[in-house]
């Protein structure tokens, strides 16, 4: 084989890591315009800090942000920093029909958990601390974001745990 056909079979090897530190990047853009939002000082952004000091249900709000800076950009990024070494520095091919609905999965998981959960935290927080919700109509209002929210973090799970299945088969191929 050519150098050439070397060097295009390694770019068709070594697709996965690039889709997951893709990932990782739109995670951080991302983030970065969460933060904006969080400390844009107009309506209605400005309702954001005192929920989030008032505590109660805007710690919601404030995990959504954290989960998603950690499994959104840690996360893809961690994944990406494997797949190179396994791909680019071992050589070794990933399996793709595990890797697609691995990225998939993590990716709507990821997002729709936090989304959810950062917007449990804005209404929970927003009746807690500016309308005075009782603490069982608080309980009211987050509690249909419960099953979803969960549902979502399974579903990234899942999609997380493909990830490292096809890259143990690739690490440790089978007879």
């Amino acid at each position: 084989m050519t150098s050439e056909g070397k060097t295009e079979a390694a770019a068709r090897r070594r697709l996965w890591y690039g889709r997951f530190r893709t990932a990782a990047f739109l995670s951080t853009i991302a983030a970065l315009i969460w933060t904006l939002i969080i400390v844009l000082p107009f309506e209605p952004f400005s309702y954001l800090p005192p929920i989030i000091v008032g505590g109660g249900p805007g710690i919601w709000f404030v995990l959504a942000y954290v989960l998603f800076v950690v499994t959104g950009i840690g996360g893809f990024g961690a994944i990406s920093g494997i797949l190179t070494t396994v791909e680019l520095h071992e050589g070794r091919t990933v399996d793709g029909r595990l890797m697609w609905p691995a990225l998939v999965l993590m990716c709507v998981g990821t997002a729709g958990s936090c989304i959810l959960l950062g917007v449990a935290g804005a209404v929970g927080g927003y009746a807690s601390t500016f309308q005075g919700s009782s603490t069982g109509a608080i309980h009211d209002l987050l509690a249909p974001y419960v099953n979803p929210i969960t549902t979502l973090v399974i579903i990234a799970v899942i999609g997380a745990a493909l990830a490292v299945l096809s890259m143990v088969r690739a690490r440790w191929p089978g007879p």
